[in-house]
Parts: structure tokens; C-alpha cells; sequence
């Protein structure tokens, strides 16, 4: 995939900047100006100028242009992250990322350690629409508290669209959080006391872990197959032989192995669970990213009200929504206790405009185009990296979602290659932090939600420090 024009001519401007054409406190050409002269649009150049400012590379004087800032100022500037903040082992991976944000060098369309869409894939002109539609017609709900359960409208759509993965939800039976994360979060709390225990697949996405070690529980965590996820008869003398208090589960393209339940793993996995009494928080966050037909949920076999099923939109129309929400069964009274207790409601403008989204019929075509770019995308993600990684690389082929696991060849240190990588401002996600028991050193998941020449040139820089590794 091709810059975008206002990418290119964003380049050229960071270009001159770099080689010291453009030096702090100099006046850039006006938009008219490098609008004639690049023969582009002058909203092309103002685009590029606005995420050069975004970017702390340039200053908007109002009534006289846009400058360049100096390299080193204060907090928002581009200077080097400090130090201590680096290492994923130490610091979340998302603090890491946010410290490169906030000092420039993370740029939104080269993300490879943080499971983000590329923004040009945001339906940002038709949620914009909405959002207008919003303020000016319901005011009055838009800036006022939308207590819990919800925005009405929103968890009727949800209820709607639930029936796409085998479920039959009323929305009675939904709450409206802040993304997926806090509805785990209510689940694990609701189900959980200091020094329980909790099962989960390994390996697992990060963040998980960083909670449940803040919660103070204890972890078993499961081996799982690429293809087939954890092994249920292994499941079943872990739960004969310990007690167990909650099991986590990304049944649907699972973070970060990729891999589906088939229908009746999950049905098995329900009944087994059932038989010892043990809760599942099932996460579906991926499940609408599907390639081709979407996968059903635990959740659809549940018949005791233990399975406690989370999503968002984070992943399928913006990160930046925070508009998630839980189905928990017969734990609904206790999670909206404490939703209402944590943080009063979920933001009321943006569950008005994602109902809106949703009523109207833009989440199914958005969808089922964004699945089509990203399976593109995947395939081109992979190929990339089985052409420049070590021979051997072993890289999983999901069937959904847009994150891979790379598992490269034995002795090879993905924390070290991690190092190397941040000298070119290139982040990853180690594999190290996909375990609590130091696993998976000479793995790695990638994010390949974007996909562009930049993000191929990070490819191909990664295999050769990789092979490097050996």
C-alpha cells in the first residue's frame, strides 16, 4: 500500500527538517504555497501540517504559518523517551508506546507493538456525522449522565447484531463499559478475591496479565495449540486438582495466537466448566473481524448464566470510543453495582453516536469491508516476514482479527532484537510478555492492522536484525 498524498508530502517535510533544510523557529511554505508547488490539494497540505503538529514537529502561529519546533522542549516534545520507560519487561508495553506518542516518534501508521487499526480505516467522516447528529439533536442526553446499564438504543443494536454469533440477548441483559479492558475488569473483580486462582490459555495478551497480577491473583496458565487452542482434557485435571475461581478465555481469533474454538470446543469447554462450577469471561473482542463466516461464542451454549461475555468496538471502529460492553449473566446485578461504583457511565455522546452507527447499517458494511483489507493486509503481513525472517520462522494464519505470533528459531532472544529495534523507533511486542513464567523468549506478535511501505521497511529491518540474532 502506497503513502497516502498527505503522508508523502508530511515525509518530505520531516525530510527537510531531519537534514537541517529546515532549522528551529524557521516558517514552513505557506499551505498555498506547497500546495503549488507539490501540485496537491491545499486540504492535502493542511492535513499534512496538521499531523506534523500533532506530531510536535511544527507550531500553528495563528495569522502568520506554521514553524518548526526545536528538538528538545518540554513535555510533548520529540526528545528521546526516557530510558527506564523501555523496557516491556518493566514498564506496560501501552506506557511505552504512549511515551513515544507524546514525544513524537510514534507514528499512527506504523504500529507494530499495539493491536490498532490504521486511522485512514476509521469510518471517521460517518461517525463524525453522527456525532454532530448527537449534540444538536439530544443535547440534553449527549452532555448528561447515561447511567448504567446504558444508552437504551445502544444495547438494543448490540442485542441485534449478538444474534450473528449464536446468541439471543435482550438488551436487559447488557451494560455498556469503557471498552472491553473494564469490562474484564468488573468480571474479574464480580468473580475474584485477592489469592483466587484463575486458568487462562497461554500464551495471552499482556494487559490481561498486568491486571490479574494488580488484582493479586494466582495463574495457571495452559499451554495452547496454534490451531486448536488449550486441550481440555489438561483443563479437566487442573480443575480436578485445583481450586479454580475463574477461567479467561479469547475463544474467537485469539490475542495473540490467532486461533478459533471450533463450535464444539466451545460447547465442551462450557459444559466442562459448568461441571466444576467455574465462571468463563469469555473476550469476543475480535469476533466481527472475521475473513469468512463469524464464529459463534462460548457464550452461546451457556445455560447456568456463568459465562460472562466482553467486547468493544475498540478494535472494529476506533480505539479512541472507549465503548465496550458485558453480557454477565447471572452476575448483572453485581457487575452494575460495581460499574456504577468505579465510574458512574460510560462517555453519553459517544454510546448515542455508535447507536446511531449501528441503527443505520453502516457496522455491517464497514465490517465486511474492513475484513476484506485486513485479510489482504495479513497475507502480505506474512508474506513480508517470511521473506526477510531467519529460515524457519514459524508465523500463524489467522483466519480473523489482525495479529500475528511469530515464532522464530530456537536460541534467538526477541528481547534483544526488541532493543535494537527501538534505536529506529520500531516497537513490537516481545514474546517474553505473552507469559508469567518466562516463555516464549524467541517469539514475537506483530500488529498488522497497517500495513504500508513504511511498515514494510520495518519489516524487513526486523528479520535482518533477527537473522542477526542467530
Amino acid at each position: 500500500m502506497k503513502a497516502t498524498r498527505y503522508e508523502q508530502v508530511a515525509e518530505r517535510i520531516i525530510h527537510l527538517i531531519q537534514n537541517g533544510i529546515l532549522k528551529d523557529g524557521d516558517k514552513v511554505p505557506s499551505i498555498r504555497q506547497l500546495s503549488r508547488e507539490l501540485r496537491v490539494s491545499v486540504n492535502t497540505v493542511k492535513e499534512a501540517y496538521w499531523k506534523l503538529e500533532n506530531l510536535n514537529f511544527l507550531t500553528a502561529v495563528p495569522q502568520s504559518g506554521f514553524y518548526v519546533n526545536p528538538p528538545t522542549t518540554s513535555a510533548g516534545s520529540r526528545a528521546e523517551p526516557d530510558p527506564t520507560l523501555l523496557d516491556p519487561q518493566k514498564v506496560s508495553l501501552c506506557r511505552i508506546y504512549g511515551s513515544f506518542q507524546n514525544n513524537g516518534q510514534c507514528s499512527p501508521e506504523i504500529s507494530l507493538s499495539i493491536a490498532t487499526l490504521n486511522p485512514e480505516l476509521w469510518p471517521t467522516e460517518k461517525m463524525g456525522r453522527f456525532f454532530q447528529e448527537a449534540m444538536r439533536n439530544q443535547e440534553f442526553e449527549a452532555y448528561n449522565y447515561i447511567m448504567s446499564p446504558g444508552y437504551g438504543n445502544l444495547r438494543e443494536q448490540i442485542a441485534r447484531f449478538s444474534l450473528a454469533c449464536g446468541l439471543n440477548l435482550s438488551p436487559d441483559e447488557l451494560i455498556i463499559t469503557n471498552g472491553c479492558h473494564e469490562a474484564v475488569f468488573l468480571a474479574l473483580m464480580v468473580l475474584c478475591k485477592p489469592g483466587d486462582t484463575v486458568v487462562l490459555e497461554s500464551p495471552i495478551y499482556f494487559n490481561l496479565l498486568h491486571l490479574l497480577e494488580q488484582l493479586n491473583l494466582n495463574i495457571i496458565e495452559l499451554p495452547s495449540d496454534r490451531e486448536n487452542g488449550i486441550n481440555l482434557d489438561t483443563l479437566r485435571f487442573v480443575l480436578e486438582n485445583q481450586p479454580v475461581k475463574a477461567m479467561f478465555s479469547i475463544s474467537n481469533f485469539n490475542n495473540p495466537m490467532g486461533f478459533v474454538l471450533s463450535s464444539m470446543q466451545k460447547k465442551k469447554l462450557v459444559q466442562l466448566l459448568a461441571e466444576f462450577n467455574v465462571p468463563l469471561v469469555e473476550d469476543d473482542i475480535y469476533g466481527d473481524i472475521a475473513f469468512q463466516e463469524r464464529p459463534d461464542v462460548c457464550k452461546a451454549y451457556d445455560l447456568s448464566g456463568d459465562v460472562l461475555l466482553c467486547s468493544s468496538f475498540s478494535k472494529t471502529i476506533a480505539p479512541g470510543l472507549r465503548v465496550g460492553w458485558i453480557a454477565p449473566g447471572r452476575h448483572y446485578d453485581a457487575v452494575i453495582k460495581l460499574k456504577t461504583l468505579l465510574n458512574i457511565s460510560t462517555a453519553s455522546v459517544n454510546q448515542i453516536a455508535v447507536a446511531k452507527f449501528l441503527k443505520a447499517g453502516g457496522y455491517g458494511r464497514h465490517l465486511r469491508n474492513l475484513s476484506k483489507i485486513l485479510k489482504t493486509q495479513i497475507a502480505a503481513l506474512r508474506a513480508c516476514i517470511l521473506t526477510h525472517f531467519p529460515r524457519g520462522t514459524q508465523v500463524t494464519n489467522p483466519r480473523g482479527g489482525f495479529l500475528l505470533w511469530i515464532e522464530l528459531p530456537a536460541g534467538v532472544d526477541t528481547d534483544i532484537i526488541y532493543r535494537n529495534a527501538l534505536k529506529q523507533n520500531i516497537l513490537f511486542a516481545p514474546g517474553r510478555l505473552f507469559s508469567m513464567k518466562d516463555k516464549y523468549a524467541n517469539c514475537m506478535r506483530l500488529n498488522g492492522g497497517i500495513w504500508n511501505q513504511r511498515v514494510e521497511k520495518a519489516i524487513a529491518h526486523l528479520g535482518a536484525l533477527a537473522k542477526d540474532a542467530l
